[in-house]
């Protein structure tokens, strides 16, 4: 009798281990999917912080002249400029390293992002700028390819909707 409850008490200490487990699985599910969300707000809240940059009228008004003629800005102005879009291409870059990662309710963020570095990256002026700084080296290959890709003349816009 004494080893039937020895044998009942290990059964339900192996069940005990195996709850404990599961729950264990699922907390990390669930902090893993909230880590997850915050990282894309993060990113979210930082390429809009670097979309409002242009709030401001004259620099919107530099982004714009830089587009447009890269070589006719001052030499202070085409810092700017390159530093602006150094920055869009950080920020836009890192949706584009965690794309694996999107939650499924932005399954399509990558046509967004895709089109956005595009924009970014497929004016003029960009382009003059991207002749000048890519022997810096001072991007991955991995962003370098990407870049030289977006810049290619058949560079279009993509997405479902298009």
């Amino acid at each position: 009798m004494l080893t039937f409850l020895a044998d009942i008490a290990d059964l339900l200490a192996a069940a005990g281990v195996i709850a404990s487990l599961l729950f264990l699985a699922l907390q990390l599910r669930d902090q893993n999917r909230e880590t997850r969300l915050k990282n894309w707000r993060e990113l979210q809240v930082s390429l809009t912080q670097f979309k409002a940059v242009t709030n401001d009228l004259a620099m919107a008004d530099l982004v714009a002249r830089g587009q447009e003629d890269f070589d006719a800005l001052s030499p202070g102005e085409k810092l700017a400029f390159g530093l602006y879009l150094e920055q869009g291409i950080h920020i836009i870059g890192n949706f584009d390293k965690h794309l694996g990662t999107v939650p499924k309710q932005f399954e399509h963020l990558n046509y967004a992002v895709h089109n956005t570095m595009l924009d970014l990256l497929s004016s003029p002026g960009a382009r003059a700028w991207w002749k000048e700084s890519k022997p810096r080296g001072r991007f991955l290959p991995s962003t370098a390819a990407l870049i030289d890709k977006l810049q290619d003349a058949g560079a279009r816009p993509v997405g479902p909707h298009l």
